[in-house]
């Protein structure tokens, strides 16, 4: 494991009897990978139980997200301490009514989304977003990328070399591209994932996105 630890949060501390239950619902098979490892090192030594689970892409999610978080609010109130992340692609959507669906969903469903906390720590729910794709983290990693595939050259495609969050156009397209430029036949995102996402670091990427997923699932589960 080559991910390094970042800063934990602050709020919302786990107790010391029992370990925190993390749901994470993240879009497709490829999301789960990369996030497996990393968040395996951020909670390294500490007792958070983490589950991921998949669905059949992003409509999927919010399609069956209301029933899932209702679900969870439910176990809740039987005194289990489970606390939710969600972690969808922008694609071409509008990031402020994406994410405002998101927590509208997370109240309905009884939940306190991490945007309603006002100082206090009680929120059970994380929504965040991959700007554009989660190709983009890799991109804001590329030493990540290099440790993945030693044939990738010394820098990324040019308009990843700022901010790879900005970058217009599909990056997944463009992570294939650039994969194929250097000899290294791969189509498959899952396999992409896996090979990146044991790389990851928890504090360096280039991608705002990337950091934004990283402090709010550790003000989740704070300390």
């Amino acid at each position: 494991m080559n991910a390094r630890r970042g800063p934990k949060g602050s709020q919302c501390s786990a107790r010391a009897d029992r370990a925190v239950q993390l749901e994470v619902l993240v879009e497709e098979e490829s999301a789960k990978r990369a996030l497996k490892p990393l968040l395996s090192a951020l909670f390294d030594g500490r007792r958070v139980k983490i589950s991921v689970r998949t669905f059949c892409g992003k409509p999927d999610l919010l399609k069956k997200l209301p029933e899932r978080l209702a679900g969870y609010a439910a176990s809740r109130r039987r005194g289990e301490d489970i606390r939710v992340v969600v972690l969808v692609d922008r694609d071409n959507d509008t990031c402020t009514e994406l994410k405002t669906r998101m927590d509208e969903i997370a109240r309905s469903a009884g939940l306190v989304p991490r945007g309603d906390d006002s100082g206090t720590g009680r929120f059970q729910v994380v929504n965040r977003i991959a700007v554009r794709e989660l190709e983009s983290w890799y991109f804001g990693d590329w030493p990540a990328v290099r440790k993945a595939f030693p044939k990738m050259g010394a820098e990324p495609p040019k308009k990843y070399r700022g901010n790879p969050d900005a970058a217009q156009g599909k990056c997944s397209d463009a992570f294939e591209k650039a994969l194929s430029a250097s000899g290294v036949r791969m189509a498959s995102k899952p396999q992409w994932a896996e090979r990146v996402g044991a790389h990851l670091s928890l504090t360096e990427n280039a991608s705002p996105s990337f950091h934004a997923f990283v402090r709010g699932v550790g003000d989740l589960v704070g300390e």
